[in-house]
């Protein structure tokens, strides 16, 4: 846990470097999703909420959601998930199952992926089943978070990626054991959501790679409205030197995802390319990431990432 001088000092910093920076405008890392990955890594859980009224026709609403998976690879998991969404009256909108396609865990967050098999959705007029969905889960302890994507709405759903868990259970919860890898010295992220706007910076790596990034949405704004940019280098094989703007983020408790375009690179070809970071703000620091400029790279979608899995050996920030 770090002081709240020491978060304050590291956002105004980030934000400072932001403005004088200019703030304007293999697929998955290896190393940073498959690699690593030892042990039986499990979601397990039942709980939901009532929905706010940024959900606009389904506020109030109580939803709910289960899930009871487990894997050892990421890509070939065993288990279910099965969510419930009903009007504040009882009557059923829509309540669908299914087999999990993809679950990647580290810490205490995770990504879960599956597809529907069974559906009931007298509230919904649309075809659910055949359709992908993708649930990412924070263990929170005492506040456990979700959010979710619906292919069924016509959303993109990719193995393994989701978004930040924005909605707060309010009963139930859910029990994450992922993988954990050893933490750095001082690695510093710093996440901040809350009705001011949200903001999130970082100035982290270990000997051979360095990311910095700091963002901010003000107050009221939506995810698109992101002013922020990031610096990327990797001196290991890879070799990626990438900096760019940040064009879309959002925050649920201390994970970010935030999604971007290289504007600058040592390899020209990068330029205009999309990535994808993650970030997790917790005792071990984390950051996961996805370059849109592999030759096999996956769709990358505004706002959507995976689980956040290298933990930096170092961090901190200059206050200019």
């Amino acid at each position: 846990m770090r002081s709240r001088r020491f978060v304050r000092r590291l956002v105004v910093g980030a934000l400072v470097l932001m403005v004088t920076a200019g703030a304007v405008p293999p697929a998955v890392a290896a190393g940073n999703n498959h690699g690593g990955t030892t042990g039986v890594m499990r979601v397990v859980g039942a709980g939901g909420g009532t929905l706010g009224p940024e959900w606009r026709d389904f506020a109030g609403d109580p939803v709910r959601f289960e899930i009871d998976g487990r894997a050892t690879d990421p890509l070939h998991p065993s288990g279910t998930f099965h969510v419930v969404h009903r009007k504040p009256d009882g009557k059923l909108l829509a309540e669908f199952s299914g087999p999990i396609t993809s679950l990647k865990a580290v810490d205490e967050v995770a990504v879960v992926t599956g597809v529907i098999d069974t559906a009931d959705n007298p509230g919904l007029p649309l075809e659910m089943v055949g359709k992908n969905i993708s649930l990412t889960v924070y263990d929170g302890g005492r506040q456990d978070r979700i959010s979710w994507i619906w292919g069924f709405f016509g959303a993109p759903v990719s193995l393994l990626q989701g978004t930040a868990p924005t909605f707060p259970l309010t009963e139930g919860g859910f029990q994450v054991h992922g993988v954990r890898q050893a933490p750095g010295a001082h690695p510093a992220v710093a996440v901040q959501a809350a009705d001011g706007g949200t903001t999130v910076a970082a100035l982290l790596g270990d000997s051979k790679l360095r990311f910095r990034m700091a963002a901010r949405v003000p107050a009221g704004g939506n995810p698109t409205e992101v002013q922020g940019n990031f610096h990327f280098a990797d001196r290991r094989g890879s070799g990626v030197d990438v900096e760019g703007r940040i064009g879309c983020l959002v925050a649920g408790g201390p994970v970010a995802v935030a999604t971007g375009v290289v504007t600058a690179s040592n390899d020209p070809a990068k330029v205009g390319k999309p990535v994808s970071f993650s970030l997790k703000d917790g005792r071990i620091d984390r950051l996961g990431w996805i370059w849109g400029f592999a030759a096999d790279a996956p769709q990358i979608v505004d706002c959507q990432s995976v689980v956040p899995s290298y933990a930096p050996r170092w961090g901190g920030l200059v206050v200019r």
